[in-house]
């Protein structure tokens, strides 16, 4: 990178270059699963009129999608430290990808609560 360059266009080829060929293919998937589902919630009455448990099958397997990207986010974060240099850089990707496993935890059991909640009604 020469110091000509902007800070946007040194951070925009970093994240082509090392973030997204890192993302697993798994969170491919499972994004893209989660983009179905909320494009199939949104035109429920025209695409499926005549299954009323559509929305149901779609909004449960949206929300697991959902709860996964986190885990998927943290795993990223390991990969992408394993791909930079220098012991700062590395420390700064380890701290992301704790954080991120901090959040996965406590947002996996929000929606364990709130599935058991959803669940006894």
């Amino acid at each position: 990178m020469s110091a000509a360059e902007s800070y946007s266009s040194q951070v925009w080829r970093f994240f082509w270059a090392v973030v997204v060929p890192n993302v697993p293919r798994v969170a491919w998937l499972v994004l893209g699963l989660a983009v179905f589902c909320w494009l199939n919630l949104l035109g429920l009455e025209e695409l499926w009129p005549h299954f009323p448990q559509a929305e149901r099958w779609f909004v449960v397997v949206l929300v697991v999608n959902l709860g996964l990207l986190p885990w998927l986010g943290a795993r990223t974060a390991q990969l992408v430290r394993q791909r930079v240099q220098g012991w700062w850089w590395q420390g700064f990707w380890q701290m992301v990808a704790f954080v991120a496993y901090l959040g996965a935890t406590a947002l996996s059991i929000l929606l364990l609560i709130f599935g058991l909640l959803v669940g006894l009604m």
